[in-house]
């Protein structure tokens, strides 16, 4: 009987209660994170890319500056000869079905068709860097043409593109599915 007293005081004194229960029907932020959904995030930093940087100046601009070709010359001409070198790899990875030129105008990755073995990092690197000027390029023609949205300007990209895309490159129609530039 004590012990049975002491049990329904214990009860009322509140030591004794039910645990909460909480359902939880989605993620966590962590697990959303972790699962790389964060549209904000991403949307951020593509438009960190778009910082202003350096012009490409001519050499009668350099010339007219004063500035004497030297050792950091040489420099600036090695940077902007691997730009040749960039859109090769490029046009090897489109040949390889490891990237595509997406229907939104961007250049994707298109891994489950890629032949062949290839550097992850250094393809995602170079995908950032492509789409990266690709913006820059879409607000630019912005720009230049008064009330034309960001879609208009992809458009107008990606007809271009399509002329200039190596053949055999890989290229998503319009209706999302992939095919190889027919060569001529």
């Amino acid at each position: 009987m004590n012990r049975l007293l002491f049990f329904a005081l214990l009860a009322l004194a509140g030591c004794i209660k039910a645990p909460d229960v909480v359902i939880v029907d989605r993620h966590s932020l962590l697990e959303e994170q972790a699962a790389a959904r964060m549209p904000q995030a991403q949307s951020e930093v593509a438009q960190a890319g778009l910082a202003a940087g350096p012009a490409p100046l001519t050499p009668g601009q350099l010339a007219r500056s004063g500035w004497q070709p030297d050792a950091a010359h040489d420099a600036i001409a090695a940077l902007y000869s691997g730009w040749a070198d960039e859109t090769q790899m490029l046009d090897q990875l489109l040949l390889r079905h490891c990237i595509g030129e997406a229907k939104d105008a961007s250049l994707i990755s298109t891994l489950d068709a890629c032949s062949g073995a290839i550097d992850l990092a250094d393809v995602g690197r170079r995908l950032e860097k492509a789409n990266r000027s690709r913006r820059q390029i879409w607000l630019y023609l912005q720009q230049q043409r008064q009330r034309t949205s960001d879609a208009e300007a992809r458009a107008v990209w990606r007809q271009e593109r399509q002329k200039a895309l190596v053949c055999g490159g890989w290229w998503q129609k319009d209706d999302r599915t992939w095919e190889a530039k027919p060569c001529p």
